[in-house]
């Protein structure tokens, strides 16, 4: 028995194709096959010979009915007539030959029904894509024309005419919510199947991680109750953005530990190199490998002032819940290409860098001279690699600024002619952008993948949307979150990993781009779609990032005792945390001096200086050091002097 699914497929390939007239011309043409090599449904008006050529004088398989279902596969030109090559059972075989055109009639309308995939209602939409304004909602079990198919964005839909009471309208809807009807009235043969090895074997995709033509509020409760509050304000102000949970069944802790390592998540500060911009110092890691309570040091993990990241600046720009407003959700927006999408919001979104206008450069590889506009060149990339447009343009510009860099130029020592604008293989550490140009030129192996090596801004545009779609869009990570916290891939082998920024907050100012590119143009209130991520056991209140602070440094990097000249021994041995000390002196030694330096020139030490030892007993000498962000620390040493 044939499954649904398989019958679903064969039916996309038996509706796609149109066939093309060719002018009549005189001796037998090259044979002309359907797009894609898929077929579609025809039917005898006569009885007829089905022939192994195209030609009255070539062998006949046998003889098919009137009124018989075949299945069209393309068709060839001799002598002024078309013969259609097709396929049709013939003596109780299926056979693959040639009929001549006039005995060929297109099949009637095919039926189909709306079915149980549909929870309430199917919208019948305007155009082929979710996002498309609806026409008509129909319920399950409802009947429909099917007019058409149309492959939009890798997703096939159906054209259909339906009815709702006493509306009727003609739309699009999406072909996983349609069961055709293989009656025989519908035209369609009862049980299609592979025609021939050029046919296409796609079988119409099930969208992913949720049915979209469930309404809002079945949408809404696959949330929990503290992210509904914000949705609903969303909602109400823009009705036609629809919201999807993605429930990871992650525990929170789980994430925060998994995401909290070293050099997997950083923040760019001038603070650690004196200055007193970007990232407080609260917002950087002091954990082992991030930073050197002695030395005061943060280490850098990228360029020369990024840094890893707080566990609480990680855990904020983590939880979902913190974006759930106009400015900030568009880091959760689905990152397909979609035919809607246009030049006008590209261009928006590169106007105030160095890609507004044009780019004409000789091509390294040819010679020639290569010119064009860099709007042009990323619809092209999102079309050709199916990638949302506006995501590619707001990537490039994260990575390599306003004003471009070394990676964009052209003329990077070593690598000129050579360009890569999302810095892919551009890994951090120095030299980042040369290790980026040589991914771009194919590598030692000079592999060609991905349009490589990509000698002109065109080619790598073009070239690097498709290595980002092969690998991270198509493996489920298809938002801006996503792709910097992988923590819902399709190959769980790859969670935490497989992440395309270190930078925390990526997502977040990505987002905001191509936030203020649709905001400019007026198009806020446009059909979107948000895939959000649940986890499980979230803190009852949104993460918050900590208070913006000074150096938390606390600690003495030395601490010292003289008499006189002389370096008295502590005991134990001077430790930055060790908190208390004891020091014999000689009976005769009156006063000591006590030398504190802290490890943080922005700490400050009280209680060193000179300490008096006159009278019995032992003395007690505290030093305290205040760091900068008021936290402190104090050393103890019990001085006493032998023989008292």
């Amino acid at each position: 028995m044939i499954s649904r699914r398989k019958i679903v497929k064969r039916w996309l390939l038996l509706l796609v194709c149109l066939v093309v007239t060719l002018a009549a011309g005189g001796n037998v043409k090259a044979e002309s096959t359907c797009k894609s090599g898929i077929s579609y449904p025809g039917r005898t008006n006569a009885e007829v010979n089905l022939r192994k050529k195209a030609g009255q004088n070539y062998q006949s398989y046998g003889m098919i009915r009137k009124g018989q279902n075949i299945t069209i596969l393309g068709y060839v030109t001799n002598k002024g007539s078309k013969w259609y090559k097709c396929k049709a059972k013939v003596n109780g075989k299926n056979r693959i030959g040639y009929v001549k055109g006039s005995y060929v009639e297109k099949a009637v309308k095919t039926a189909g029904r709306v079915n149980k995939k549909v929870d309430s209602y199917l919208n019948v939409r305007k155009s082929a894509r979710v996002t498309a304004r609806s026409l008509l909602k129909i319920p399950k079990d409802t009947k429909v024309n099917i007019l058409g198919i149309k492959k939009s964005a890798g997703k096939y839909w159906y054209k259909v005419k339906a009815s709702n009471g006493s509306k009727t309208r003609t739309g699009y809807v999406y072909s996983t919510y349609i069961t055709v009807d293989k009656s025989a009235d519908s035209g369609a043969e009862t049980e299609p199947s592979k025609t021939g090895e050029d046919e296409e074997t796609t079988e119409a995709p099930v969208e992913k991680q949720t049915k979209l033509e469930t309404s809002y509020d079945d949408l809404l409760k696959a949330f929990p109750e503290d992210y509904r509050k914000a949705l609903n304000e969303l909602h109400k102000k823009y009705p036609d953005w629809k919201f999807v949970a993605i429930t990871t069944g992650l525990e929170w802790s789980d994430v925060i530990a998994n995401e909290d390592v070293a050099g997997k998540n950083v923040i760019q500060s001038n603070y650690p190199n004196g200055g007193d911009s970007l990232a407080p110092f609260s917002y950087l890691s002091t954990a082992s490998g991030a930073y050197n309570w002695v030395t005061d040091q943060y280490t850098v993990k990228d360029g020369s002032n990024w840094y890893c990241v707080d566990s609480q600046v990680l855990a904020y720009y983590l939880d979902p819940r913190n974006f759930l407003n106009d400015n900030d959700i568009f880091q959760f927006e689905a990152l397909d290409y979609d035919d809607s999408q246009n030049e006008k919001v590209v261009q928006s979104i590169l106007g105030n860098t160095f890609m507004k206008d044009k780019y004409s450069v000789e091509d390294s590889a040819t010679g020639k001279k290569v010119s064009g506009s860099y709007t042009q060149a990323f619809m092209d990339a999102g079309k050709t690699a199916n990638v949302n447009p506006y995501f590619l343009a707001s990537r490039c510009k994260q990575e390599v600024g306003v004003k471009g860099s070394a990676a964009t130029s052209g003329t990077c020592d070593g690598y000129k002619g050579l360009y890569n604008f999302y810095n892919i293989g551009a890994t951090d550490g120095a030299g980042a952008v040369q290790r980026g140009l040589l991914w771009a030129s194919g590598g030692a192996e000079k592999l060609t993948t991905y349009n490589r090596p990509w000698t002109n801004p065109h080619k790598a545009i073009v070239g690097g949307a498709q290595y980002i779609a092969m690998n991270y869009i198509n493996v489920g990570q298809n938002t801006l979150y996503f792709q910097k916290f992988n923590v819902s891939p399709v190959n769980e082998k790859l969670r935490y990993q497989h992440q395309y920024m270190t930078n925390v907050e990526a997502p977040f100012s990505e987002g905001r781009i191509t936030r203020e590119a649709y905001n400019s143009l007026g198009i806020m209130g446009s059909a979107m779609i948000f895939y959000i991520p649940v986890y499980n056991n979230m803190p009852s209140q949104p993460s918050a990032l900590p208070e913006k602070a000074g150096n938390p440094n606390p600690y003495l990097s030395s601490l010292k005792i003289y008499d006189g000249e002389t370096e008295l021994q502590l005991s134990p041995v001077f430790s930055y945390n060790h908190k208390s000390y004891t020091l014999t002196v000689p009976k005769s030694v009156k006063e000591v001096t006590v030398k504190a330096k802290t490890a943080s020139s922005r700490a400050a030490a009280s209680g060193a200086g000179t300490v008096s030892l006159e009278g019995s007993g032992e003395t007690s000498v505290t030093v305290t050091v205040k760091a900068e962000n008021g936290t402190k620390k104090k050393y103890i040493i019990q001085i006493k002097r032998s023989g008292s």
